[in-house]
């Protein structure tokens, strides 16, 4: 399962990454709300998909590695045709601020600790319960 989840976050990472560097038009301002809620959920799943890919990445780290990709895209944006936005890479940044809060919430309230499951030691030195009713030979 470790895998497929691994894959599923470099799957959502460089389709992300795919359809914000792709050549595109400029956006009315009917359509500039849904624009920056994109930019949010992205950049959320993005921190999300490197959590998922550098498990042992502190989430901080992971949440600057974020930011500093959307500055880059913004940055890049404007030699493919694309508009260079402020108010996007502040989407960006409030959408990586809001999943690393969840994920301080969900930590709180699951710890580590209770998904992990304790097995039996495999050798125990001395009698074990069963040996008191085995009759001895």
């Amino acid at each position: 399962m470790r895998l497929s989840l691994r894959l599923a976050g470099a799957f959502v990472l460089a389709v992300l990454v795919a359809l914000m560097l792709a050549p595109g038009g400029t956006i009315d301002s009917e359509n500039l709300i849904w624009d920056k809620a994109a930019h949010f959920i992205a950049f959320g799943l993005i921190l999300w998909s490197l959590g998922v890919l550098f498990r042992r990445l502190p989430r901080t780290w992971a949440a600057l590695l974020a930011i500093a990709l959307g500055a880059g895209v913004e940055v890049v944006q404007g030699y493919v045709g694309r508009d260079p936005s402020w108010g996007d890479l502040l989407a960006d940044v409030l959408g990586v601020a809001t999943a690393l809060l969840l994920w301080v919430v969900w930590r709180g309230f699951r710890p580590r600790e209770a998904f992990q499951t304790a097995s039996p030691p495999e050798h125990q030195s001395g009698p074990k319960a069963t040996d008191l009713f085995t009759p001895s030979r």
